[in-house]
């Protein structure tokens, strides 16, 4: 139905006195109603079936089918419970008002009524009943939308995954790893990118600004420019791909001169490892990266600064060593960290995200990755995740 119809109101009046019926229906017309009639409650089922009555006004003591009888069939019909209806009776007692209301009732009313007070309260019911009808119309049209909305989001996080997803031949490079990767939405800010040449892999573990649809344009972006950084323009050094990465962002969001389009960018790290000389070296945005060698934790801090927004000219620094058998890497955002929880609902916390990392590191990395599944979960218990999650192991 149109919620904002003006169609005159429809009334049906069911009494087996045609006095009263014409009296009513006087009433209601004068107040530009339409009025149909019944005098008992055979005759009212046929109207009610082949025509759509805003409101019934019944009388209760009618031959045949009585009122209380016609309402109880009334209500128990699918097509024609939500048709409002307001006894109008001599019957006065208690038992008899109680027993309306219970049948499903909208208001009873007691003969004689004042003519006032009638109208104002079959208005009343009336314009509810039109209310209703427009709440009605309105959640259909958020259920459709948010149907669509929802189909095309779970085809825009097929296609994100799709990206996220690297090759078999791009994965044959990667040591023992894990990817644990939880978005906070159906679409993610955190993403992930792996390439590998040779004898090197390059990975990448970003952390945009927002999540959901925002954060997945994003990202999509960031593992675009990186493809054309790393495939095309052949820039495999670190913070010479993470510099690249920032001109490209800052070009690509208009965030040059005073008139910036946006502030948008992302946070994160990228590592490139050579299996021929064993050396790992890094760069990155803000993200710190773990390094365990011989049960020994190192963090080693990036530059506090983003990729993109334009806030600093400075260049990022790129760190190398040598990487022996057995040592682990971990690249990860702060949404694990920062995911509130446990008794007293605070943070994790970095130190804690550590320890937990640094007291499993001698696990199976799929071991690791389900017991951070598992601590997260418990963590967060009943509340909302913060921000998407992404952490990443490697043993060499």
């Amino acid at each position: 139905m149109n919620p904002e119809r003006t169609n005159t109101p429809e009334i049906l009046i069911v009494d087996d006195n045609f006095k009263n019926l014409q009296i009513l229906g006087k009433i209601l017309q004068l107040e530009g109603i339409n009025v149909e009639f019944a005098v008992d409650g055979e005759t009212a089922l046929n109207w009610i079936k082949k025509k759509k009555f805003d409101l019934l006004l019944l009388d209760v003591m009618m031959p045949g089918i009585n009122g209380f009888e016609l309402c109880s069939i009334i209500k128990r019909d699918l097509g024609l419970k939500d048709i409002p209806v307001i006894f109008i009776t001599a019957k006065t007692d208690t038992d008899s008002i109680i027993k309306g209301f219970e049948l499903g009732a909208v208001d009873y009313i007691t003969k004689p009524y004042i003519q006032s007070e009638l109208i104002i309260r079959i208005k009343t019911h009336l314009e509810k009943k039109r209310s209703d009808e427009r709440i009605m119309h309105y959640l259909k049209r958020i259920e459709i939308q948010n149907v669509n909305i929802n189909e095309s989001l779970d085809y825009a996080a097929n296609i994100q995954n799709g990206m996220l997803s690297p090759s078999d031949y791009n994965r044959q490079y990667l040591p023992e790893h894990f990817i644990l990767y939880i978005p906070k939405n159906i679409l993610s800010g955190d993403f992930y990118w792996i390439y590998g040449l040779e004898s090197k892999f390059i990975i990448a573990a970003m952390d945009c600004t927002g999540h959901g649809v925002p954060g997945a344009l994003m990202s999509i972006l960031g593992i675009s420019l990186l493809n054309e950084t790393v495939l095309l323009e052949k820039i495999m050094r670190p913070d010479l791909i993470l510099q690249n990465l920032r001109n490209k962002i800052i070009s690509s969001l208009g965030q040059r001169g005073t008139q910036r389009l946006s502030d948008d960018g992302m946070d994160g790290i990228v590592v490139n490892f050579d299996k021929d000389s064993s050396k790992l070296e890094f760069a990155g945005a803000i993200s710190p990266l773990l390094y365990i060698h011989k049960k020994e934790l190192q963090v080693f801090k990036t530059d506090r600064m983003p990729i993109g927004k334009l806030k600093s000219s400075n260049k990022f620094h790129n760190t190398a060593w040598t990487i022996h058998s057995g040592d682990i890497i971990y690249l990860f955002s702060d949404g694990f960290q920062d995911q509130f929880g446990g008794p007293d609902n605070k943070k994790f916390t970095s130190r804690r995200f550590r320890d937990l990392l640094y007291k499993n590191h001698s696990l199976l990395l799929d071991d690791q990755k389900r017991i951070l599944f598992d601590t997260f979960t418990a963590w967060k218990g009943a509340l909302e995740q913060t921000d998407d999650i992404l952490v990443i192991g490697i043993r060499f």
